[in-house]
């Protein structure tokens, strides 16, 4: 078995969509579906808590579950966080200071704090 596929194993609990924040608070489904077909649920009580922390604008534009991949470039084991929704929004939740506008680092602590305060609104992704 080669790398490649040991990481698409290791990313299927990945969505097959992903939907904007506005449009899980305006919905009854609360939930999406993975790449292996599972179906997931997602906490209205993350929903509410994220949309909280969020702007009008972020709330149509960011799209959950939040995505955080390994960071490769880090050559001391890291996180990342892409995109400017999505980096403005973990920034403030962590209180964290963003040094590009569409990329954000994470180390451990800081991952483990995030996936504390939305468990359900979290997916880590494994990238080669």
């Amino acid at each position: 078995m080669d790398i490649e596929n040991i990481i698409r194993d290791m990313n299927r609990h990945i969505p097959v969509s992903k939907r904007t924040l506005l449009e899980y608070l305006e919905s009854e489904d609360d939930s999406y579906e993975t790449k292996d077909g599972q179906r997931c649920s997602v906490d209205r009580k993350d929903l509410e808590m994220l949309a909280s922390k969020c702007t009008e604008i972020e709330k149509m534009r960011l799209r959950v579950p939040i995505f955080v991949s390994t960071d490769t470039s880090s050559e001391t084991g890291a996180w990342k966080v892409e995109g400017r929704t999505e980096v403005a929004v973990v920034s403030k939740l962590l209180n964290k200071r963003a040094y590009k506008d569409d990329f954000l680092r994470l180390y451990h602590p800081d991952l483990k704090d995030l996936r504390k305060m939305l468990p359900s609104l979290v997916v880590v992704l494994f990238l080669p």
